[in-house]
């Protein structure tokens, strides 16, 4: 876990003094508009077609489902509390449900509990995160924001669901399950795949700005940490013993759900003009804040 901390550390930071003297503002949205567009869907795809869920651990994707409802509509409340902007509270929504589960996520769970592990991780990830984020998640964004001028807000909502490049390729991943694709196109797209999380490392970098002078944006950074670093893990814990779910998926759904906020987060923020700086932050924060309390679940879970 240490290992792979490091690694998004030295990525991240390669991107911030990159900023400094290579890359310009508007080279953020490129790298944006590759990820989200090409690399992010080519790594769904991939990732549920050569790892189709299965039907008896789907209890794992349901919690994960009722955690991400809780804790979104936590968020916004307290968004609201702290009067923060409408551009934040959807930065604070996105990094309150969503974890760093794959690039953290999948080898932590491969080396805790072996292959049973990997499989579970998948299934919270790819059946779970995956698609509440991106069609309640990109719905409640999108009613955050304000929507171009003359453009119903609730129908741009639906319409950036129906654009979403993830969400169709995920679908496509369940689609084309019987299908044999040829192995030069399954490679390309595990190549395309792989080049999304070191991408998304750098773009951090790239997003990276001081800290927060006013009490109130630290406060609202403060509370997206607690709330994806403490409270989702815990109400995942308590959910899942709700729906007698033990051993090894327990610990499999209680950990992921630890885990920091998703990297996707910063793609979406700066898709849909939400607060990136402040997305930026709680993402680095709650990964560096994670050696600590993932090892305190560890022990919880024991």
């Amino acid at each position: 876990m240490l290992k792979i901390l490091i690694t998004l550390i030295i990525i991240s930071l390669l991107g911030y003094l990159g900023k400094n003297y290579l890359f310009k503002e508007e080279d953020k949205e490129v790298i944006s508009k590759f990820v989200y567009n090409f690399s992010l869907p080519a790594l769904v795809f991939y990732s549920i077609y050569t790892n189709p869920p299965q039907i008896s651990s789907f209890k794992v994707a349901i919690t994960e489902w009722i955690i991400s409802f809780i804790v979104g509509t936590l968020s916004i409340f307290l968004g609201f509390i702290l009067k923060l902007s409408r551009e934040t509270i959807g930065s604070l929504f996105l990094v309150s449900i969503g974890g760093n589960v794959t690039f953290m996520g999948y080898p932590i769970m491969e080396k805790l509990f072996g292959n049973q592990g990997l499989t579970l991780a998948i299934l919270y990830d790819q059946l779970g995160m995956i698609v509440f984020v991106y069609t309640i998640g990109i719905l409640v964004i999108s009613l955050l924001v304000k929507p171009e001028k003359s453009t119903n807000r609730r129908f741009l909502g639906i319409e950036r669901i129906l654009i979403n490049p993830p969400l169709w390729a995920l679908i496509a991943g369940f689609l084309f399950q019987k299908i044999n694709i040829p192995d030069f196109l399954l490679e390309s797209f595990s190549i395309l795949g792989r080049a999304t999380t070191p991408l998304m490392m750098f773009l951090l970098g790239l997003s990276l700005s001081k800290p927060y002078k006013d009490n109130k944006s630290i406060m609202g950074v403060s509370v997206g940490v607690l709330l994806k670093l403490i409270l989702f893990p815990l109400f995942a814990l308590i959910t899942a013993k709700l729906l007698n779910l033990s051993d090894i998926p327990l610990k499999v759904t209680v950990l992921e759900s630890a885990m920091p906020s998703m990297l996707t987060a910063l793609v979406l923020s700066l898709q849909f003009n939400l607060d990136y700086v402040f997305t930026s932050q709680v993402i680095t924060y709650s990964t560096l804040l994670s050696l600590i309390t993932l090892n305190l679940w560890i022990g919880v879970i024991k």
